[in-house]
């Protein structure tokens, strides 16, 4: 049990180096993982944000040099009829209406670069209500789990997180996951349970194959309490977790303190094998 315990205390020491290996939990990885369900929310919020914040730099740039455009023709057309008034008191020739062609010319070619221009201004416009409508503020995230109240009188009494416990270890039992899943976040984010709420979220994402957020939650698992009848299977998981992903530095040091702490389980025996 000392070695177990002196394993557990070197992993969460250097956390912070094996997140940076693997680049989980880093908003600013361009593909992170290892993310809770709100920090992918987050993720991907930012990432639409800053595509939409390029295309309005692109179209606000579009929208100067058509700006520029209409000012330049406004100035000619200026000018033409300026010089237009001044033939009309010197003589009436053929050149009259060649200036008074050109003037119609360039208010029709005026016009319609005005028309594009409304027509960009109605898209950055648009695309900036998209940003603000798009934008997922902290106390949304809260609320992102919790389904609304039944507004009618019969309305179903609210369980307490003791019963949506029971829910969702059951629903998993099924391996009813997507269902369950979201009930173990909001039970997690309310610190209910955190060793078993984050166990479980662990066991869902290893068995959907998701490795890296595996980890990360059985990483919090054991954070709260390591005692914990799940704990040789988590240390199993764990260690196999790593092995899919390469890393058999790490798997060593899970799946001996597993060997350590539990020789005598079925997830030792199991361990052995990756082991050999």
């Amino acid at each position: 049990m000392r070695y177990f315990l002196i394993i557990l205390a070197l992993f969460f020491t250097l956390e912070a180096r094996e997140v940076s290996s693997f680049g989980a939990g880093s908003l600013d990885s361009d593909n992170p993982y290892g993310l809770s369900e709100s920090e992918k929310i987050i993720f991907e919020n930012k990432k639409q944000i800053r595509v939409q914040n390029r295309q309005i730099s692109d179209l606000t740039e579009k929208l100067d040099g058509m700006r520029s455009v209409v000012e330049s023709m406004s100035s000619k057309i200026g000018k033409t009829g300026q010089k237009l008034n001044e033939l009309n008191t010197q003589t009436n020739n053929d050149d009259l209406e060649d200036f008074r062609a050109d003037i119609e010319e360039l208010k029709r070619v005026q016009s319609e670069n005005y028309e594009k221009i409304n027509a960009v201004l109605k898209k950055l416009s648009s695309m900036i209500d998209e940003i603000d409508g798009s934008y997922v503020t902290k106390d949304e995230l809260k609320s992102l789990s919790v389904k609304k109240k039944p507004t009618n009188q019969n309305r179903p009494a609210k369980l307490s997180s003791g019963d949506k416990l029971k829910k969702a270890v059951a629903l998993y039992r099924k391996k009813y996951y997507t269902k369950a899943f979201p009930i173990f976040v909001e039970l997690a984010e309310r610190s209910y349970k955190p060793a078993t709420t984050n166990y479980y979220l662990g066991e869902i994402s290893y068995y959907k194959k998701r490795y890296s957020d595996a980890i990360v939650y059985y990483k919090k698992s054991v954070g709260y309490y390591d005692k914990a009848s799940f704990m040789p299977t988590l240390l199993l998981h764990t260690g196999i977790s790593f092995h899919k992903l390469d890393d058999d530095e790490n798997k060593e040091k899970f799946l001996q303190a597993l060997l350590s702490s539990y020789p005598n389980s079925n997830e030792a025996k199991i361990a052995e094998k990756y082991l050999n």
